[in-house]
């Protein structure tokens, strides 16, 4: 039990999930860019970042942002806990 409470724990909340999202897409402090790919993130807690979706891959997530829509992913360590879309947070299993 103590250990998926901690997990739960390790999870950010959607609602600071959200506040990542509207610093992310609005430009507000510490928005950082990855090297390489030259995509935005925001740091969350317990070591996860929230990042913008690229527009360049050939999923329905990117097409979704070439369309516009403002698409992010809540990760850690390789492993994708949420996706926004147009700052609907949907935390995943």
């Amino acid at each position: 039990m103590a250990e998926e409470e901690r997990t739960d724990e390790e999870v950010p909340a959607a609602g600071v999930i959200l506040v990542a999202f509207e610093k992310l897409f609005g430009g507000g402090r510490g928005v950082r860019r990855f090297r390489r790919s030259g995509l935005r993130y925001v740091e969350l807690p317990h070591g996860a970042v929230l990042v913008e979706q690229n527009p360049k891959k050939s999923s329905q997530w990117a097409e979704l942002a070439r369309r516009g829509q403002r698409v992010a992913w809540a990760m850690r360590d390789g492993q994708y806990l949420a996706h926004v879309v147009d700052g609907e947070v949907t935390l995943l299993d």
